[in-house]
């Protein structure tokens, strides 16, 4: 059977809304036993994972921090587990590990090392119940219908980038937190409506050969997921850096073939915006991923109109970047349903 390339990797962009809907139904069903177990004085709460899942655990550690005022950090699997005596937090602390698969090796080494050299407690956060990786947790997260067929991951970052930010809000105590996550479903879907043809138009552009995706604070893991998927589907060359950082030496690249997109936050737009201007005036194309549209020097503009925080929009910045990647890998005539040398999980 002839089967279309990209069929699954497409569903699973534009139907993620509904994997947040289910997500958010199961996390609600269990609030007040979540409420109780994160109400404990952690010194320090440690965020891991692999590829996508570490750029996830890069927000979620600004998040956390962000929002409980706690020490949190974001390290990657590997680094915990080889490396444990630089990687290791100071006691009481938690180890937040996330996996899509729950079998990814070095995730399961580095929670080996942890409990073997810290014994304290594990979260789990992942999308399948029956998984090594929740034998091994003292308590577990399960992103609901965010499995997919794909290899890249596209509904499993953002359902799982919302249970750690549905942690960080009962960890915060923070209620109102909870009701701004709540509304993200739908303002997903919206979004995808609005945007899908723009992000197709950008994805086939001809005269696009690179891609640079900036962000900064929470927002600096979703511009590294966006170049990751962009990377993967579509072989392009493709990079992601803090906004202020990209003007100490790597705008030294910029030109005409290089489309930017600004991941803007409110917290630093009008320094967020003088880098898009900057990068403009060198004669890159910019888009922007902001609450608004005002006042941003950028040639396109995701309008996301959700009057959320910076610390609650993140799901909503990545469909849109995530269609870009897959219209790029079909206009190139690659299968995004299975890059290049990848598999969907990496065991040793």
């Amino acid at each position: 059977m002839n089967l279309q390339p990209g069929r699954y990797t497409y569903r699973e962009i534009i139907g993620q809304s509904d994997a947040w809907s289910a997500t958010l139904a199961a996390v609600e069903a269990q609030i007040d036993d979540l409420r109780s177990w994160l109400d404990r004085p952690w010194a320090q709460v440690v965020f891991i994972g692999c590829g996508s899942t570490y750029y996830l655990a890069l927000s979620a550690a600004a998040i956390w921090q962000a929002l409980t005022g706690n020490q949190a950090q974001a390290a990657p699997a590997s680094e915990l587990w080889l490396y444990s005596a630089s990687s290791l937090p100071q006691p009481p602390s938690l180890l937040t590990a996330i996996s899509r698969s729950g079998e990814t090796t070095e995730t399961l080494r580095a929670v080996d090392a942890y409990h073997r050299l810290a014994g304290d407690d594990v979260l789990a956060v992942t999308c399948y119940s029956d998984c090594p990786l929740t034998v091994e947790a003292t308590r577990v997260l399960i992103a609901r219908h965010a499995e997919e067929d794909s290899v890249a991951q596209t509904r499993s970052f953002t359902s799982m980038l919302l249970l750690a930010q549905w942690a960080a809000a009962l960890a915060s105590s923070r209620d109102d937190y909870l009701d701004q996550l709540r509304t993200l479903p739908s303002l997903g879907s919206q979004i995808v409506d609005t945007y899908e043809e723009l992000a197709q138009r950008l994805g086939r552009d001809p005269h696009i050969e690179r891609f640079v995706f900036l962000g900064s604070g929470a927002n600096y893991g979703l511009a590294c997921e966006a170049m990751l998927k962009m990377k993967e589907m579509s072989l392009s060359p493709s990079e992601a850096f803090h906004f202020l950082e990209f003007r100490h030496g790597p705008m030294s690249v910029v030109g005409p073939d290089m489309l930017i997109i600004g991941l803007v936050s409110e917290t630093a737009r009008e320094h967020e915006a003088a880098v898009l201007a900057e990068m403009r005036d060198l004669g890159a194309q910019v888009l922007a991923i902001a609450d608004s549209p005002d006042g941003l020097p950028a040639d396109d503009v995701v309008a996301l109109s959700s009057n959320l925080s910076d610390m609650a929009r993140g799901p909503l910045m990545l469909p849109i970047l995530q269609l870009m990647a897959y219209y790029r890998a079909i206009d190139k005539g690659l299968n995004p349903d299975c890059p290049t040398n990848l598999e969907a999980v990496v065991r040793l």
